[in-house]
């Protein structure tokens, strides 16, 4: 087994908490998570009025920051201070790293009364099971490897979303000509790195990303593909627009706004960012639309939202069990993911309810379902490695981006050296 992280050792050392029990009367769980952009909000929101109807109250604790890092931080602090939330957005490797040392509430129960092994997609549930026990309640599929694109921009070009690496080129030298921008960008790390790992994905196919990603070879890294891959990475950063003050560290929702209000083409980012839009105005239909980034088609580059129950002195088992099957319900699973942008975690979606998802929700939910596609973790979104890998690849590839003096071959190696298994 891996060995657990210093701060769940300092856990284990502390005397259980000994808080005040709540009210009988008032049925509510204290609820941690880092949905706070707009889209986000909303999704939260739509959970919050379906569990009030089902009779539990959702008290929100969100913490703001991108990819979640603060959220985390604030989580282990409270863990630690004897006051754990009810409930808490953990999800990939941060899972099952709490339910090892029996900090998740096991929802076996609920699996099998609401009959997951049925209705949920298997590597859905495999990712909320660990050692036997179902250990979270999981509730959208995030697509990473997106490209987004403002319809009315390209259509006054006379431009087509490109569906390959040289019409994306085609678009992006028209958009330069034009004077605007053909890509959104931002240097945070976390944005770095999502970008990243679809491009490694069309360089190098699932099966290598596999080697690389998933089982941490370090040689893998060193093969050519994930040179062009880096190559291509810094081409797309170059793509900042004439006028520009160039790439920045700037919040994934301001790119999304140059997005949204033409000044940039396109963007490629998780499919959260529809729902931002959509939370904005904007139509899929009419005003953005998105396609797979180019040479990752049939591949679904995935990540999962999940809440866990987790364990605490107020003991709210019942409570925690009718969320996760409030949770799992049809009804929820639509309404909350036709507002984040992602799609159901379920396989039985009857034809009219396909139907209803927009082009690019019914693409990702088609190709998460066929037989034949290859789903992918994220690494960058914590499926495939936990927390300190992930930060360690994301640095590493920040160093490479904004070091103009180092190479692709010298960041392959750096790369290789902090994927290597300790």
């Amino acid at each position: 087994m891996t060995a657990l992280p210093a701060w769940i050792g300092l856990l284990l050392a502390l005397p259980g908490p000994g808080l005040a029990q709540p009210a009988a009367s008032t049925p509510s769980l204290d609820v941690l998570h880092w949905w706070t952009s707009a889209s986000e909000r909303r999704a939260a929101d739509q959970l919050r009025t379906v569990l009030a109807t089902a009779g539990v109250q959702w008290n929100d604790a969100a913490i703001p920051g991108g990819g979640g890092m603060a959220a985390v931080k604030v989580l282990k602090s409270r863990v630690l201070l004897g006051d754990p939330p009810d409930v808490a957005q953990l999800i990939g490797s941060t899972l099952t790293e709490w339910a090892d040392v029996g900090l998740v509430l096991p929802l076996n129960a609920v699996a099998t009364r609401q009959k997951w092994s049925q209705t949920l997609f298997p590597t859905v549930l495999s990712l909320v099971s660990y050692k036997g026990d179902v250990i979270a309640a999981p509730l959208g599929v995030h697509r990473i490897n997106t490209l987004l694109y403002n319809r009315h921009l390209l259509q006054q070009l006379g431009l087509r979303p490109p569906h390959s690496w040289a019409e994306f080129e085609g678009v992006a030298r028209a958009v330069s000509a034009a004077g605007l921008k053909p890509l959104a960008w931002s240097d945070e790390a976390w944005q770095i790195a999502t970008v990243f790992e679809s491009l490694l994905l069309s360089e190098a196919g699932p099966a290598l990303y596999q080697e690389m990603i998933q089982q941490r070879k370090s040689a893998a890294w060193l093969d050519p593909r994930v040179e062009k891959a880096l190559l291509r990475l810094r081409w797309l950063r170059s793509l900042s627009g004439p006028g520009s003050d160039g790439p920045a560290e700037r919040a994934w929702t301001l790119s999304a706004r140059e997005l949204m209000d033409g000044s940039a083409a396109m963007m490629i980012m998780g499919d959260w960012a529809r729902g931002e839009l959509m939370a904005w105005g904007a139509s899929p239909y009419t005003d953005f639309g998105c396609v797979v980034v180019p040479g990752t088609e049939h591949m679904h580059l995935y990540s999962v939202d999940t809440l866990a129950m987790l364990v605490n002195a107020r003991h709210p088992v019942a409570l925690q069990e009718k969320m996760a099957e409030t949770l799992s319900a049809l009804p929820t699973q639509l309404a909350y993911n036709r507002i984040k942008g992602s799609v159901p975690v379920r396989r039985d979606l009857s034809a009219a309810a396909r139907n209803g998802l927009d082009g690019c929700a019914r693409d990702s939910w088609d190709t998460f379902a066929a037989p034949g596609s290859a789903r992918v973790p994220s690494l960058a979104h914590r499926m495939a490695a936990d927390e300190a890998t992930k930060d360690a690849v994301a640095q590493a590839l920040w160093r490479y981006l904004t070091d103009p003096r180092m190479d692709a071959q010298e960041a392959q190696k750096r790369l290789a050296a902090v994927i290597h298994l300790p």
